[in-house]
């Protein structure tokens, strides 16, 4: 069985902050209020499971209707998932562990959402093969740093978009 390809798409801000100091995301509808989709609408059809952490899974949960009904979610946390979707697994396994699983179920393309704790476990692990990121124009001084303690990656630039709105996506490959 063939691995997948696991990308980590996400917004930050350009001192990589995903997320303010309390865990909000208010700055995001203040940079992009234009109905732009920046790829997403693309990206999301290429993909076939997500892994996020609990946090992330909660303010999805926030946003009304489950988003990414119809493909399987995988979320990590050690507290149980009340009232989740059923395509919503919890996982308390470690990242390798949940890669094997997502290998024997046949996932070609996985999305990692966030949060940061995720990603810094993933990248620890050397497990994220593609990272795509969606900078926007603000500095928010403090707040959940993204990258903070994970060790040097080197990676190869694919591609990169400037939107109208100020908004840059950055799509990097790992350097293997």
């Amino acid at each position: 069985m063939t691995r997948p390809l696991v990308t980590l798409y996400i917004a930050t801000s350009l001192d990589d902050h995903i997320a303010g100091v309390d865990g909000g995301l208010d700055w995001l509808p203040q940079i992009a209020p234009s109905g732009e989709d920046y790829g997403y609408g693309e990206f999301y059809a290429g993909i076939d499971a997500l892994v996020m952490g609990r946090t992330t899974y909660t303010q999805a949960q926030g946003l009304g209707d489950w988003p990414y009904a119809g493909k399987p979610s995988y979320v990590f946390t050690h507290r149980p998932l009340e009232h989740a979707p059923a395509d919503v697994h919890a996982v308390t396994c470690s990242p390798e562990e949940l890669l094997q699983t997502l290998i024997e179920r046949g996932s070609r393309h996985v999305w990692l959402v966030g949060g940061a704790r995720v990603a810094q476990e993933w990248m620890e692990a050397g497990l994220i093969d593609e990272f795509i990121f969606t900078l926007a124009p603000v500095i928010l001084g403090t707040g959940i740093s993204l990258f903070a303690g994970v060790p040097p990656t080197r990676l190869r630039l694919v591609s990169s978009r400037a939107y109208a709105d100020g908004l840059v996506q950055l799509h990097y490959r790992r350097r293997t």
